[in-house]
């Protein structure tokens, strides 16, 4: 019997159509875990008509995690700086899983809290610096979500099974 886990997607408006395509990739990767039933949360699954604010912080509430696809624009955020963000940053934060979504400058970009977590990027001893999912091209998209997905199981191990 594999656990469920529910994970609330937090990102950035501007970047629905690249996050659209992490989260296809994503999970593709999840869907076939031993361990884990993934089931995604994020703004799309609102209804029409409801109070869009509302829903997000009851999907929040209900949520075992959150998967934060950082990028300028989701640093940029109001709503997610006042709103998302402080639901998992603190001393009752629920647990996060920061993904580099687009490249963030760690010396001049304000990271909201996340400068002391470490964030998924995709490293290699080919490229100079990690990558962020968008940096990524080809295969190395698939490199990125099969690399992720092995590091977001590690993560639940160690919460769930203590």
């Amino acid at each position: 019997m594999r656990r469920r886990v529910k994970i609330f997607i937090s990102y950035a408006r501007s970047n629905r159509d690249l996050a659209g395509r992490f989260l296809d990739k994503f999970r593709d990767q999840l869907a076939p875990s031993r361990t884990y039933n993934y089931v995604f949360w994020r703004d799309t699954d609102i209804l029409v008509g409801e109070d869009w604010h509302d829903e997000i912080q009851k999907a929040v509430r209900k949520s075992d995690v959150g998967l934060l696809l950082v990028s300028p624009a989701f640093l940029g955020s109001q709503y997610i700086t006042r709103h998302e963000l402080p639901r998992f940053l603190g001393d009752k934060a629920k647990p996060l899983i920061p993904v580099m979504l687009q490249h963030v400058d760690f010396e001049r970009h304000d990271l909201k809290g996340l400068r002391r977590k470490q964030i998924f990027r995709l490293d290699s001893p080919r490229f100079r610096n990690p990558k962020s999912y968008g940096e990524c091209i080809g295969n190395q998209r698939d490199r990125f979500v099969q690399s992720l997905f092995k590091k977001v199981e590690l993560k639940l191990d160690s919460l769930f099974r203590r």
